[in-house]
Order: structure tokens, then sequence, then C-alpha cells
């Protein structure tokens, strides 16, 4: 089981969230100050919604517009915005500064520590954010967990049935999962956001990349965007990650099914999550697909 004091290694309160230690206090003090570009396109997603899904989806639609020849590897390379990955040697918005534009912007801040200028966003700026059901986000969030405390030195390993009853109570990264996302819900009617389902994407892949390039306001034909579509189904972007020259990417990718719960899940734990679920997102017009 993970100790008290590994816990406190990796982990923080802050303002009601759970951070990652990588996160500090000066970090979020400066990030206040964070200026974002007009043509700033920004992911901002509680961790294993389908963050790097959708970088990669818009990483092509930038390339087969004109707008970059970056690689997605390169468009992504610092990380999230308030983060200094295992394999950088600073937080992702120093390095964010000295990039061009466009610029894709991931974060997984929640909406009340996050800039201003994602937060509250003005003129071109674009925010998508990827929503997943929490099931299936706890049991990606406890396998990628596990890859990335390896990668950091961490030893210690959470077993599954205690990081269920963490993810229910907010004590993992990014949590609590439903203040995460009713945060950044309470600008499902601003026109700078566009919110996507996980579930919806992996049904209709197609339609969601129209989407995607609609709200991007780029001008890209049918057959394009249907190639795009098709590169971007999850067992090419699993390619392309299991390819990836930064380690972290490696480690993202694993299954992207919907109901992979079902083989984590005891029977006790799918009811506790059910009643935690009906408690916490009952009439707040968030529904999830589960299977």
């Amino acid at each position: 089981m993970l100790s008290t004091m590994s816990f406190e290694k990796i982990s923080w309160e802050y303002k009601g969230f759970t951070l990652p230690r990588d996160i500090t206090e000066e970090t979020l003090d400066t990030l206040s100050n964070f200026q974002i570009r007009d043509d700033d396109i920004v992911v901002a997603s509680f961790p294993k919604t389908g963050t790097n899904w959708l970088l990669e989806i818009v990483g092509k639609i930038l390339r087969a517009a004109g707008k970059t020849e970056s690689s997605t590897d390169s468009l992504i390379a610092p990380g999230p915005l308030e983060m200094k990955t295992p394999t950088s040697t600073q937080p992702g918005y120093l390095t964010l500064a000295n990039m061009p534009s466009p610029r894709l912007v991931a974060t997984h801040l929640p909406f009340e520590l996050a800039p201003e200028g994602i937060s509250k966003p003005q003129n071109k700026v674009k925010i998508l954010v990827p929503m997943r059901n929490p099931k299936d986000t706890a049991v990606s969030h406890f396998h990628f967990g596990k890859k990335i405390l390896r990668l950091r030195g961490v030893t210690d390993e959470v077993p599954w049935e205690v990081f269920a009853h963490q993810f229910t109570n907010g004590k993992v990264a990014y949590g609590p999962f439903e203040d995460h996302v009713l945060g950044w819900w309470k600008m499902q009617d601003d026109p700078h956001f566009l919110f996507l389902k996980y579930e919806d994407m992996k049904k209709d892949l197609l339609t969601a990349v129209k989407t995607i390039v609609a709200f991007l306001e780029v001008d890209l034909d049918e057959s394009i965007i249907k190639g795009i579509a098709e590169a971007s189904t999850f067992n090419n972007m699993k390619a392309d990650m299991d390819n990836s020259k930064i380690p972290e990417r490696q480690a993202i990718a694993r299954k992207g099914i919907i109901g992979d719960w079902k083989n984590m899940f005891t029977p006790e734990q799918s009811k506790a999550f059910d009643d935690w679920y009906e408690e916490k997102f009952s009439g707040t017009g968030i529904t999830f697909d589960f299977e």
C-alpha cells in the first residue's frame, strides 16, 4: 500500500485540490500572469480523459491547414502548462513563452486555478475540454500513474482498491474529479469553449474531427478531414505515441476503450462509484456513457 509518506512525496493540497508535487505554489502564482496569445489553442482537461488524443488531432489539423510545420512531439514538448515533466528542465509555461504561434497549450489545472487568459478567454482563443466517464478515467489514471511514478523513481505502488477509494474522495492528481469537471462545465455556453466527450469521439471520430475543424475556424476539404480522422484512430495514435521520443508520451496510450472499467471494478466498487456519481452529477446536465 502507498504509505502516507509516499503520498505526501507526490501530492499536496492547494485550495481544495490535490496537485502533483511538481507543481509549486510559486509556479501557480507566476501562472496567474501567463500571457495567452490570440491564436493559442488550449486543451484543458482532467488527466486521462482524452487530452493527448485531442492534441494529436489538433496538431494534424494545424499541419493540414498550413498553420504549422511542427510535429506533434514538438508542439506538445512543453508538457502541461503548470508542470515540469521528467524530461524537461523547466515548467511548461516557460518553454511555451519562447515557442512560435500558433501554440498548443495543455493544462490539467482546474478552472479555479487556471490563468485568467484560459478561464476568462477573450478574442479568438480556442479552448477544448475533453470529458470521459469517471470509471474509465479512474482505471486509466491508475495505470498511467504507475508508469509515471516509475519514471520519477517512486517505487511504492498503490493497489487498485485503495486508488478507487481515493478517486471518489478527491485524493488523486488534480482531484476531486467532480469539482474539476464541473468547474470547467460552467463555461459550456461560452463560444471560446468546445466540450467533447471521449465516448462520442470513440463512436464517431469523423463527426468529432469535423466539429473540431469548424470550432477552430479552419477551411479543409472533406477528403482531408476524413484522412485526419482515419489517422487519429486510437490504434494509429497509439502507434505514433509508442514511437515518440518523449518517454511520457510512450506511457500515455493503453487500451482506449469504453467500458474497460469492467475489468477492474468489483461489484461493490462499481456500486460505490454509481452512488458517488449520482450524488455529484445529478442535475448538472452532464451525462456519460459507461459502455
